[in-house]
């Protein structure tokens, strides 16, 4: 099975995006969605995360807590769908994830 590879870069960030050539453009445009939600909801997140542990101000963490609770609930939602469609690319991309955000965030608690 060939393998069509796009890489999205979001600041230091860059992940690799895997579409399945059997799939008809309009699932590889779906497909790829899934993981962009996932991969820019995963790292605001981090870095919602980060700005929130150096934080004083309790008003600013309060917003945060509620950004990062929507960052979470964008990305479980578009995990939920790509489990269903694509259990085998869910598990490669989080791992792909995992890898990137420990590479390239400094503060990432696994």
């Amino acid at each position: 099975m060939k393998r069509d590879i796009q890489t999205v870069e979001t600041q230091e960030f860059s992940l690799e995006l895997e579409n399945n050539e059997n799939l008809p453009a309009k699932g590889k445009d779906a497909l790829l969605e899934l993981q962009m939600t996932m991969a820019t909801s995963s790292i605001n997140h981090e870095y919602a995360r980060i700005e929130y542990e150096d934080s004083m101000d309790a008003e600013r963490k309060d917003e945060l807590v509620q950004f990062m609770e929507d960052c979470h609930s964008k990305y479980q939602e578009a995990r939920e769908k790509l489990a269903a469609t694509n259990p085998q690319t869910l598990e490669s991309f989080e791992k792909d994830l995992a890898h990137q955000k420990q590479s390239t965030i400094t503060h990432y608690n696994a």
